[in-house]
This record gives structure tokens, C-alpha cells and sequence, in this order.
């Protein structure tokens, strides 16, 4: 990776700028590295400031820098635009300056406004002298920490164009940020996978509606160092997201609107079979069909959501229910029992709420004796296979943990019935 990027170099802290393309910044359509305009527009600029807010924890970051000072560990990466020189992108780093532009700066004019108020260096009535001394403290930390980060050290981004920008930015931000260990979290990560099949996509196929094509999911599979499988599953769940989101968001009740967090329901129906079946999400789609999404939405969404999962009133009332559901079924063709059935998308408006239905499941299931339980649990595992597991492997680790550390626990507690 240090073929791609110059030594260190001061950059003033006015000549950089938030990333209009960062998967938790950007706008529904970015504009890409070729408009320098729209990059560098104090109204964009303005805007990504207020998505920071929103998107970043800058509250944990900011006093950490007032605590530590800036601890320059992982470098800040920009590129400088060709058509505007002297004007730097931050590729990588957003949070960092957002922190320091919307926080630890203000904060320091603030500090010393209030100074200014204590009487300086001497003390007022309404201040003691310990108040005045744990004021000048802080102002010496914020402006030490200024001096650190303006100009501040960054490392370039060697691209001489949008071009080789995008080539390059491909491999450094898969390695950091997809398999690497500073994860930007599932939703930003399937955003960028989407955006970054859309865009070979279209090279290589210009004029053409997009599809999913083995051999550009491959590509994008190598840069991330993803499985095709596990690649697939993330596009299709952000495609069908963005789709659902795009179709529904003005239908929502009480001006609600979907959250990143939205985003997980999508995910577990793209890594469940019998959810994906249901919902119709076929290997071919970029997103659910229509009538299906109509149904999706009436079960999870067409009441408002309180902020307790327990007072949702909606069919499913979190969106772990879809993982339950698969549990119904699995549970249903190994017992002969028809819980799962319950929800019937052909009379989908006459469906019950997860609530009772899983309160009857869980009864039934407690019913069972443990010789039944055991049973029921090996056919299960027998029917894992190696590819599932794989595929899956993420979200079954911890698991298996669990059951090792309950089946420990149970060989115990029969050891000492027989001893």
C-alpha cells in the first residue's frame, strides 16, 4: 500500500475538506472525484458537516483528543484535486476533522470566552481561584491539541486523476475498512461494495440496466477479499434496502423515517432462505418485488414504532423476528407443527403478531422433553452443511460458543447424577 501514498506532508487545517463520497457521508448520489465544484461547494461542505454529526460519534472522539492530545497512530489520507490545487479531499480520516472542526475548535473560542468572563488571569465574585486555573488548563490542552493538528500531517494519495484516484482508493479503503480491522460497520461497508459494483458495472457494460454479473461480483469480491457468496449476499441486501427505502419513505406514520439501523432487517433477509423465499427475494433481483415489499412493509412498518420492542404493535416488532421465523420453520418440519404458517403472505393482512405467535412456540418448545430437545437439536446440526457455515460463520460463532458452554455445563450436571 506505501506505493500509493507520499511521505507526510502539513496541510493547513482550511485546505481540507469532507469527503462527499465517504459511504457515511455521502448524499443518495455522490459526485465522484471529476466535479472538483461540487466537492469543494461550501453548501456540500455544509451539509456533510451535519450528516457527521449524526453519522460519527464525535462526543467519545473529542475527549479522547482533549484527554490524550492528538495522537497521530493511523494517518489521515487525502488527495489533492488536479484542477484545484492546494484543495485536499479527506479520503480517510472524515471523523478526525469533523471532530476538529465541529468541536474541538468552538470549544476552544468557547473556553475562552468564559476566561474572559472569570476576569483573566485574576478571579470574579461568582469564581474561585481553583475555577479560573481548571479553566486556563483546558484552554492550554485545546490550544496545544490546535498547534498539533494545524497545519496538520497527512499522507497523499498518489493519483494524478479521478481515474487513478478510484483505482487506488478502491484497494486502500477495502483493506481498511472491509476485512481490515477498522470496520466503517455493515451499512457503510454493503454502500460501498453497491456503489463499487455499480460503477465496473457500468464500465464494462455502458448502457446496459444493471444486473447482477458473476464476474463483476467476482472483482469486487477480490478487492474486498470477500467470498463471491458472502460479496452477493451483502449487494443484494443493500440494493433491496435502498429500493424498499426509496419506494416507502414517504408512507412511513408520524414523519418517521428509516435508520441505518433499518438496514439489519434487510440483511438478515438476504442471509435467511426461507425469509428470502418468502419475500420473494430471487437470485436474479435487485430487490424485492413489489407486492412483496407492500407486505414487508405492512408487517414492520405501517405503525409507529415506539422506542420499547415490547410496545411495538406491528406483526413483526423487532427485526430479529425474521431470524425467529426461520427458527419456526426449521422447528415446524422437524415437529409436524405449523407456527411459521401463521404468517401466510397470501392473507397477509390477516396476520397475527409475533408477540402471540411466539409465546406459543416458546410454550411448545418448553413442553418437549429433553430427549426430544437433543433429538431435534443433532437432526438439526446434521443438517448444516460445510458452505452454510462458511457463509455464515460470523453470525454463528458466537453461537456455537454458547452451546459448547451449555452442553459443558449439562455433561456436568449429569456427571455428578451419576457419580
Amino acid at each position: 500500500m506505501s506505493t500509493h501514498l507520499e511521505e507526510h506532508k502539513a496541510v493547513p487545517l482550511e485546505a481540507l475538506f469532507l469527503d462527499a463520497n465517504n459511504p457515511r457521508l455521502a448524499p443518495e448520489n455522490p459526485p465522484g472525484y471529476e466535479d472538483a465544484d461540487a466537492l469543494f461547494d461550501p453548501e456540500v461542505q455544509k451539509e456533510l458537516q451535519e450528516r457527521a454529526k449524526e453519522s460519527f460519534d464525535l462526543d467519545s472522539l473529542e475527549a479522547a483528543m482533549v484527554g490524550q492530545g492528538w495522537l497521530p497512530i493511523d494517518s489521515i489520507l487525502v488527495w489533492e484535486h488536479p484542477d484545484e490545487p492546494g484543495k485536499f479531499v479527506v479520503v480517510e480520516g472524515n471523523r478526525r476533522l469533523a471532530t476538529l472542526r465541529l468541536r474541538i475548535l468552538p470549544r476552544l473560542a468557547k473556553a475562552k470566552t468564559k476566561l474572559e468572563k472569570m476576569g483573566g488571569g485574576g478571579r470574579s465574585k461568582r469564581y474561585t481561584a481553583g475555577d479560573v486555573e481548571q479553566q486556563e488548563a483546558e484552554i492550554a490542552r485545546l490550544e496545544r491539541l490546535q498547534d498539533e493538528t494545524d497545519p496538520l500531517a497527512v499522507l497523499k494519495v498518489t493519483a494524478a486523476t479521478p481515474t487513478e484516484l478510484d483505482q487506488t482508493l478502491n484497494r486502500i479503503l477495502a483493506v481498511r475498512h472491509i476485512t481490515g480491522p477498522k470496520e466503517w460497520g455493515n451499512y457503510a461497508e454493503d454502500i460501498w461494495l453497491l456503489r463499487r459494483y455499480r460503477d465496473l458495472f457500468d464500465r464494462r457494460f455502458p448502457g446496459e440496466q444493471l444486473r447482477w454479473e458473476p464476474s463483476t461480483i467476482g472483482q469486487v469480491a477480490d478487492e474486498a477479499s470477500l467470498s463471491p457468496v458472502m460479496t452477493k449476499r451483502h449487494l443484494r441486501a443493500a440494493s433491496a434496502f435502498g429500493r424498499f427505502r426509496d419506494d416507502f419513505e414517504d408512507d412511513l406514520p408520524n414523519e418517521e423515517s428509516f435508520e441505518e439501523g433499518d438496514y439489519y432487517l434487510f440483511e438478515l433477509i438476504a442471509q435467511q432462505p426461507f425469509a428470502r423465499e418468502k419475500f420473494g427475494l430471487g437470485e436474479d433481483l435487485l430487490g424485492l418485488p413489489e407486492d412483496k415489499a407492500q407486505i414487508l412493509f405492512d408487517w414492520v412498518f405501517k405503525e409507529p414504532r415506539p422506542q420499547k420492542a415490547a410496545d411495538n404493535p406491528n406483526v413483526f416488532y423487532r427485526h430479529e423476528n425474521i431470524r425467529l421465523w426461520g427458527q419456526m420453520k426449521k422447528y415446524d418440519e422437524s415437529n409436524g407443527t405449523t407456527f411459521a404458517d401463521r404468517f401466510d403472505v397470501t392473507d397477509h393482512k390477516n396476520a397475527p403478531s409475533m408477540h402471540s405467535v411466539e409465546a406459543d412456540f416458546h410454550s411448545h418448545k418448553a413442553r418437549k422433553t429433553p430427549i426430544d430437545v437433543l433429538d431435534s437439536l443433532l437432526t438439526q446440526l446434521k443438517e448444516l452443511d460445510a458452505e452454510t457455515m462458511m457463509a455464515e460463520g460470523e453470525f454463528l460463532h458466537k453461537q456455537l460458543e454458547m452451546l459448547e458452554t451449555r452442553i459443558e455445563k449439562l455433561l456436568r450436571m449429569v456427571e455428578a447424577a451419576e457419580g
